[in-house]
């Protein structure tokens, strides 16, 4: 099973074949759009690729998933947790006789350490609501948040970030990711390929200097990871403010 986790950039509106191309290349079987705020996009898109979908509206911006596989739940959290910035989409599918359950989020922006400490209170009620569900799980989207390993250099990142860095003297919050590893979650990147998970970005396509987009596993074990990679080819550079990640994984059946 491939799955992609995509911040498609304020709903993706005039840009949807060339993030069709991009998402395609990727072969996916699962594909999480993060602001998909554009509900037309997404359709387009699905219906490109001949994936089922599911978008939900969220506190700000929204969120879809794409599946080939057959879509057996949707709970959109948004709506009923005002806690959440921007939104929370759980989505139950069937691989083979294996249950997997999507969670795709977007985690409130910016670099501060009081910025931080609100995306560690959406984590927490994330957490509430999908902790000790009998299912593979795979937790994506942007979390706005650095990994604990990653090697940042402030001068590829964006000019705002580079304030940020300098406001904290000299540091990036990275609690968050740490509290999902804590959590019993797989960074499917530094799983496979330790080196991209501490050197490589995801945002911005123009200033690639961090990486805010994960998709993180729990329920399987490392070795079924197969591939995991960030997408940085040219069109994917332009079709958007971020790259696309992927994973691949075998064995469930």
């Amino acid at each position: 099973m491939r799955i992609v986790s995509y911040n498609i950039l304020d709903g993706g509106l005039g840009r949807a074949d060339p993030l069709a191309e991009v998402i395609e290349a990727q072969r996916p079987d699962l594909v999480g759009l993060v602001e998909a705020d554009d509900e037309a996009v997404v359709r387009r898109i699905a219906h490109r690729l001949g994936m089922d979908w599911v978008w939900a509206a969220g506190n700000m911006h929204a969120l879809a998933i794409l599946s080939r596989h057959p879509i057996v739940e949707t709970i959109n959290h948004a709506p009923n947790q005002p806690k959440l910035s921007r939104g929370l989409l759980q989505v139950g599918v069937r691989v083979g006789q294996t249950p997997v359950e999507i969670v795709l989020t977007h985690l409130h922006p910016y670099a501060t350490e009081a910025d931080e400490d609100r995306r560690q209170e959406e984590l927490d009620l994330i957490f509430s609501l999908i902790d000790n569900r009998p299912a593979v799980q795979v937790l994506m989207g942007d979390f706005n948040s650095n990994s604990p390993i990653q090697q940042i250099d402030p001068s590829l990142c964006k000019p705002s970030t580079r304030n940020a860095w300098d406001a904290n003297g000299g540091l990036l919050p990275r609690r968050v990711i740490q509290s999902i590893l804590d959590h019993g979650f797989i960074d499917s990147l530094e799983a496979f390929d330790l080196a991209s998970a501490q050197s490589a970005g995801t945002f911005s396509t123009q200033f690639p200097g961090q990486r805010v987009d994960y998709i993180f596993l729990r329920g399987i074990e490392r070795h079924t990871i197969q591939s995991a990679w960030i997408e940085q080819d040219r069109l994917a550079k332009y079709a958007g403010d971020h790259f696309p990640v992927g994973v691949e994984i075998i064995g469930l059946t």
